[in-house]
């Protein structure tokens, strides 16, 4: 009996010390909390930097530029609170302090964030970016984040968000007072995310203005901007189409010039063994001759031939008319040969008159 209950009283001893033995590696094994009321001054930090602080709380400070590499050498920082501090660019945005989880930027005056800002970030759960001017996020935006759980970018100028932003540890993402374009691309981000659809309210297009993203119909969202792309292309191509047949319209009548100057005339001209193109027929106008003077018409009248009627008109035997030829200026031309005028002797027949002189006949 007295073995039975010593045994007894070991075993409950043994569970206690299991008990208390996980308690205390549970114990160790939890973060320490960080005290982050105490509120610090920027540039007092920039003047004497920590080399290990597990929270920084700069809300308030007027840093206006933000060098993101004065931060990255602080060891152990997971909490950062640089909200409502002016702050419009950030520079030096390459890397992230290793342990960073939770970091405040809302109530800035930020515009745009560096391309390589919080890419490489696997710790981030909780990221404030609210009630900045943000128009657009970095394409690799948190990119290696895949614990990220809370993200807030209400009140801003956001109009797409990236694929990268959407990752599946997420539970809380505010999109919410945004410039939304609501396209297919967005439309096709959000779809397995209806809670997040239902928060975005579009901007543009016109017709969509003031609608939620997931009362759209798919097919009506993606086909109608298929039409508004098919639109802005259609000018540019028929003003293309139209410059390209005006091209082809001259180059073929160029063409059907130039054949046709080929057709109507050689299109060479062999001079000296070396060929050469025609030249262009000429058409010279036609001139009637001048009159010839008073010298050259006595000479063409000494090789005329002159028809004058015969002498003895009644001669049977002879023509109508004989040929006679007179040489203007001879001196066998001083009297035109006479046509018969000894011929017969004969009774009834009388002597023939003398013919008329050359020079008469010559006018």
């Amino acid at each position: 009996m007295g073995r039975a209950a010593a045994g007894a009283g070991l075993g409950t001893v043994s569970l206690w010390g299991s008990l208390l033995l996980a308690a205390g590696l549970a114990l160790d094994a939890a973060p320490q909390s960080c005290n982050c009321t105490e509120r610090m001054d920027f540039q007092a930090f920039r003047e004497a930097p920590l080399p290990e602080s597990c929270c920084l709380n700069f809300t308030g400070s007027n840093i206006t530029h933000l060098d993101w590499g004065a931060l990255l050498g602080v060891r152990g920082l997971r909490e950062l609170y640089l909200s409502h501090c002016s702050i419009t660019d950030i520079s030096n945005a390459q890397g992230v302090p290793l342990a960073l989880e939770i970091l405040h930027l809302s109530h800035n005056l930020l515009e745009s964030l560096p391309g390589s800002f919080l890419e490489d970030a696997p710790n981030l759960r909780v990221l404030y970016l609210d009630s900045n001017q943000l128009r657009e996020l970095p394409k690799s935006f948190l990119k290696a984040s895949t614990q990220v759980q809370e993200v807030y970018l209400g009140f801003n100028a956001l109009t797409f968000l990236p694929a990268s932003l959407l990752k599946p540890s997420l539970l809380l993402l505010q999109l919410s007072n945004n410039s939304w374009d609501c396209s297919c691309a967005l439309l096709s981000n959000l779809e397995g995310w209806p809670s997040l659809a239902a928060e975005v309210i579009c901007h543009t297009p016109e017709q969509y203005h003031g609608m939620d993203l997931q009362s759209i119909p798919r097919e009506e969202l993606c086909r109608s901007h298929s039409l508004t792309a098919l639109f802005i292309c259609l000018p540019s191509l028929l003003i293309l189409a139209s410059i390209t047949w005006c091209f082809c319209r001259q180059k073929r009548k160029t063409n059907y010039s130039l054949q046709s100057r080929s057709q109507s005339h050689p299109a060479m001209a062999e001079r000296g063994n070396v060929p050469v193109p025609a030249e262009p027929h000429h058409y010279v106008p036609y001139e009637l001759p001048a009159a010839p003077p008073e010298t050259e018409k006595k000479v063409l009248l000494g090789s005329q031939v002159l028809l004058q009627p015969s002498a003895d008109p009644l001669e049977s035997g002879r023509d109508l008319y004989e040929e006679v030829e007179i040489q203007v200026g001879s001196p066998s031309s001083s009297q035109v040969p006479t046509h018969g005028g000894q011929q017969g002797t004969g009774p009834g027949r009388q002597q023939d008159t003398p013919a008329p002189r050359a020079e008469e006949l010559g006018g």
